[in-house]
């Protein structure tokens, strides 16, 4: 298993950020659920430099980019989110880095304020809930697509 710590985004992760942004498979259920073209890539990275949300997710060994955990302010309310380099998945990462970001964030926030939001299609990440106990609310939809919605357990 690969071990993973979170810190801040760094400008020696620009290529990385823009190589997973422009990925389909990390993208599919992202944003414009679509790969980003790369000057569309490059904006997002400046942007997330300059204006600070989700944390960075890096090898806790050698300090290199694995994607992004953490909360983002979404039309006001905060949703909490992950998306992590595809050649990494099924390594645990996902599952590690929100346990470590849910624990930072414990303190700064109420945890049942958070939305998140999981598309029925995203088996991947309903697994993630469940290993990580979290309770499904209710079914929904988001950005046109079918869901439900979990409650952040620690």
């Amino acid at each position: 298993m690969i071990s993973v710590k979170l810190r801040n985004l760094c400008h020696q992760d620009k290529k990385a950020v823009i190589a997973m942004l422009g990925d389909p498979k990390v993208m599919r259920f992202l944003g414009p659920r679509r790969a980003l073209a790369e000057g569309e890539a490059g904006s997002w990275f400046e942007n997330a430099v300059a204006n600070p949300t989700r944390f960075t997710v890096a090898h806790a060994d050698t300090d290199e980019f694995i994607g992004f955990c953490g909360i983002k302010q979404i039309d006001g309310v905060p949703d909490f989110g992950y998306f992590i380099r595809s050649e990494l998945w099924g390594n645990g990462i996902a599952a590690k880095a929100c346990e470590l970001a849910v624990e930072k964030l414990s303190s700064e926030i109420d945890l049942s304020t958070i939305q998140v939001f999981i598309a029925d299609d995203n088996l991947a990440s309903q697994k993630v809930a469940q290993k990580l106990g979290w309770q499904a609310t209710h079914n929904g939809s988001k950005d046109g697509e079918y869901g439900r919605y979990y409650r952040i357990t620690i």
